[in-house]
């Protein structure tokens, strides 16, 4: 690889310099073989000399611009380009000097619109935070003036409809965090039984609301490495969706297994499945696929939120799913070092 690197090398130099030998052969050369061959007429051993002499003049300058050019061509060599990659840490002749100049002045203007376009960012992400914020006040009040008359089936309504919005609100404050994943994140000795029974059981009035029934079939003791909080995250997520897109009277079964390899999650449902033509879509940002447009209550970022977070956290999720008879999300975990 370093030796087909270098060859690619020099022949873009020699390519860019084909010009300047061509011309030297051309003209100091050539002129001057003529000129001893039919002007003198007895060149005798000054033909050879000069052609030795003017060959040599012509590899040191050659030598010369190799070396001075060096790290431009490297630059021009190598597929794998960031901003930083163009940058010359030590020029060598005034081209690469000249050259390191430009790419500094264009570096620090990329800089600054980068972080113009940060602190842009930041400040609509602390607009998002507040608005979300000032909506949860009187979304709370709603949901438990709704509570305490939950007999009147308005108001069970008005509590469904409420926690409905907290749900979605909460989708746009996780879509957020997820930018600030890197610096929220804490590898650690996670019970599934534990966690799979604390999700379950915040979810519980959602499941009574749809008379849906979960059951949990994980050991006590199973154990997997991984980030709590995010990994909550996950689970809450995919239950969720379980819930959302089964009837009622269906069942949600949580599981674990644990092989060699690696430790499985799987959260099977028994509701509509997955369209086969929406199947390879599922984890795209906002894509809502057929079941969500009939059901009107997929908003595109519960799923690709999941993918995110677990490719960062190092699981794998696989999908099973039939149409009609329901779907089964498996999670992998391995072994700690791969977290």
């Amino acid at each position: 690889m370093k030796n087909k690197k270098l060859a690619k090398h020099l022949k873009c130099f020699v390519l860019d310099h084909l010009w300047v030998i061509l011309l030297f052969l051309a003209a100091p050369v050539s002129i001057m073989i003529v000129y001893l061959t039919l002007i003198s007429g007895n060149p005798g051993g000054t033909w050879w000399y000069y052609v030795f002499l003017s060959l040599f003049i012509l590899l040191c300058f050659l030598l010369y611009r190799l070396y001075s050019t060096w790290d431009f061509y490297e630059i021009l060599c190598n597929e794998n380009k960031t901003l930083e990659d163009f940058l010359i840490s030590e020029p060598k002749g005034r081209e690469e000097q000249h050259y390191r100049k430009l790419v500094e002045e264009q570096h620090r203007l990329y800089l600054n619109r980068l972080a113009r376009m940060e602190d842009k960012q930041k400040q609509s992400k602390i607009m998002i935070y507040r608005w979300v914020h000032q909506l949860k006040m009187p979304l709370s009040v709603i949901r438990l003036v709704s509570e305490n008359k939950k007999g009147d089936s308005d108001f069970r309504k008005i509590a469904q409809s409420a926690a409905q919005i907290q749900y979605d609100l909460d989708q746009v404050l996780n879509m957020y965090k997820l930018d600030a994943i890197k610096n929220d994140f804490h590898s650690e000795k996670v019970n599934l039984h534990s966690m799979c029974k604390d999700c379950i059981n915040e979810l519980k009035s959602s499941f009574i609301t749809k008379g849906i029934f979960p059951k949990l079939e994980i050991a006590d003791d199973l154990v997997v490495y991984s980030d709590s909080k995010w990994l909550r995250f996950v689970l809450y997520q995919l239950l969720t969706n379980a819930i959302k897109y089964s009837d009622e009277g269906k069942k949600i079964t949580v599981r674990a297994d644990r092989s060699e390899e690696c430790t499985s999650l799987s959260i099977q449902d028994e509701g509509c499945g997955i369209d086969p033509r929406d199947f390879n879509r599922i984890f795209d940002l906002f894509f809502t696929g057929q079941n969500g447009r009939l059901r009107g209550e997929s908003s595109g970022l519960g799923l690709y939120m999941v993918k995110q977070s677990l490719d960062y956290l190092g699981h794998t999720i696989m999908v099973q799913s039939e149409l009609g008879k329901g779907s089964t999300f498996t999670i992998y975990f391995h072994a700690k070092s791969e977290i």
